[in-house]
């Protein structure tokens, strides 16, 4: 087993016009043949593709060159919080020997073998009749699937395994939702604040002597809070006043 490699996995969205079923395997297939994708998601006229080692703009001209329609690369959000998660994983080396006869036949072998969702990376010696093939396939698939696609017999040379560390960088999304409740709660704690901090100086106590301390209700068995507080005017034994309190 090889040394264990770091290798950064990208992320790539494209936008083009897709308008029947058969328009949209063509598309896939264009965007899986490039040499580094991995995984490509067709979502109406999104493309989301990943892999490693592949530059995005590259694969935006031979994807519009291969379709003949126009592709746009969407750059990516601005108000995201990027996280990377790294995982190992092993692959295969795998070398093939397959008759190719000419130029265009090693191509038409390149295609077919870099369309298998299993496989990374492909290379091809024509001079040697070789093909190396990068990938999490087995040997035995690996054998029927060119026969399958080319109707050529390969024969396993030699399997090398190597294992990397990918790492891949995650973009998650702050939804608004979650920045309103925030809001929220900052101002449910800064009214708690305030509420803390009022105070009532217009509470006068009162100072009659035959008056019972109503400032303590659970003391005289009195439960109803009008009388927590008492707010008679300062005429309190006044004649003129009617409603101020009699004396015996």
């Amino acid at each position: 087993m090889g040394e264990t490699k770091a290798e950064q996995l990208v992320t790539a969205v494209y936008k083009v016009h897709v308008h029947c079923k058969q328009c949209a395997n063509t598309i896939v297939t264009q965007f899986t043949q490039f040499p580094g994708v991995r995984e490509v998601k067709l979502d109406g006229g999104k493309v989301t593709v990943k892999g490693i080692g592949f530059d995005a703009e590259k694969l935006r001209k031979k994807v519009e060159k291969g379709c003949r329609r126009r592709v746009e690369l969407v750059p990516p959000p601005k108000d995201i919080v990027t996280e990377v998660k790294s995982k190992k994983e092993e692959l295969k080396i795998i070398t093939v020997r397959v008759p190719l006869h000419c130029a265009e036949c090693a191509a038409r072998v390149k295609e077919v073998l870099l369309e298998h969702k299993s496989i990374y990376a492909a290379k091809i010696d024509l001079g040697k009749n070789l093909c190396v093939v990068e990938g999490v396939i087995e040997e035995k698939k690996l054998f029927e699937y060119i026969y399958h696609r080319t109707r050529k017999y390969g024969f396993i040379e030699k399997v090398e395994k190597k294992e990397i560390i990918v790492e891949e960088k995650v973009e998650v999304k702050k939804k608004e939702a979650e920045k309103k409740k925030e809001g929220e709660k900052k101002e449910e704690v800064k009214v708690k604040e305030k509420v803390k901090e009022v105070v009532a100086p217009y509470f006068i106590p009162c100072t009659h002597p035959h008056f019972i301390d109503y400032s303590h209700p659970e003391l005289h068995g009195f439960k109803d809070t009008v009388f927590l507080h008492c707010s008679h005017s300062n005429q309190f034994l006044s004649n003129e006043n009617p409603e101020a309190c009699s004396v015996m």
